[in-house]
C-alpha cells in the first residue's frame, strides 16, 4: 500500500492517493504499514533521549536512561497507533453524516496515508534540537493536513466542496485526538520523575 506509494506520494499526492483508491488494501496490510511507522518517531526519538540528548534551548541537554526512555517510548508507539486508529474510525464515523457508504479498512488506509509526513518527521529527532523539530513538526503537519483535504474526495467519492467540510471535521477530530495524547504524555511523565 504505502510502499508502492510513497515516492511518488512526495511529488504527486492526489495521483497517489487515486491509485491506492484503485486498488484498496486489506486490515493486515494496512495494519503493519500504521506499526512500521509508529517505529519510526520511536526508534529515533529513544536514540535522540538516551544517546544524543535533547537541546531544549536553555541549561544542558536532556538524556534519559534507557529503562525510563524505553517505558516513555513503549507509550509513545502505543499512542501513535492509536491516533491513526481513531482518525480512521473518526472518517468513518463522519461518513453518515455526509451520507457516504465507507469501509473502515478503507478510512483507516486513508489514516494512515494522511500520517506518512507525520511518521517520517520522527527522523528528524536524530537531529535532537526543540526548534528545528517543532519547525519540521510545523511542515510535517500541514503537509498531512493537505493529504487528507484532497484525500478525503478521492477515498470517499464525493464532490470536493463536500470534501472540503468533511476534511475540516476530520482535522478537528485530529486536534481533539492530539491534545488528549498530550495530556496522556504529561500524566505518564510525572510517573517517570
Amino acid at each position: 500500500m504505502l510502499a508502492r506509494h510513497f515516492s511518488h506520494m512526495l511529488l504527486h499526492p492526489k495521483e497517489s492517493l487515486e491509485d491506492v483508491d484503485k486498488q484498496p488494501a486489506d486490515l493486515v496490510e494496512v495494519a503493519f504499514h500504521i506499526a512500521f511507522l509508529a517505529l519510526i518517531p520511536t526508534i529515533c526519538g529513544y536514540i535522540a533521549t538516551v544517546y544524543l540528548g535533547w537541546d531544549l534551548g536553555v541549561g544542558e541537554s536532556l538524556l534519559l536512561p534507557a529503562s525510563e526512555a524505553l517505558f516513555l517510548f513503549s507509550g509513545v508507539f502505543v499512542a501513535l497507533n492509536i491516533s491513526v486508529y481513531t482518525l480512521g474510525f473518526g472518517i468513518c464515523w463522519l461518513s453518515k453524516t455526509f451520507e457516504v457508504e465507507s469501509d473502515p479498512v478503507r478510512c483507516i488506509e486513508l489514516a494512515a496515508f494522511a500520517s506518512v509526513p507525520l511518521m517520517a518527521t520522527g527522523f528528524a529527532a536524530l537531529y535532537p534540537h526543540i526548534f528545528f523539530n517543532v519547525m519540521v513538526g510545523t511542515l510535517a503537519l500541514g503537509a498531512a493536513v493537505y493529504l487528507l483535504y484532497i484525500g478525503i474526495p478521492i477515498f470517499m467519492h464525493i464532490p470536493e466542496e463536500e470534501g472540503f467540510v468533511y476534511s475540516t471535521w476530520i482535522v478537528a477530530i485530529g486536534m481533539v485526538t492530539f491534545v488528549t495524547i498530550l495530556g496522556a504524555a504529561v500524566f505518564f511523565l510525572q510517573l517517570i520523575y
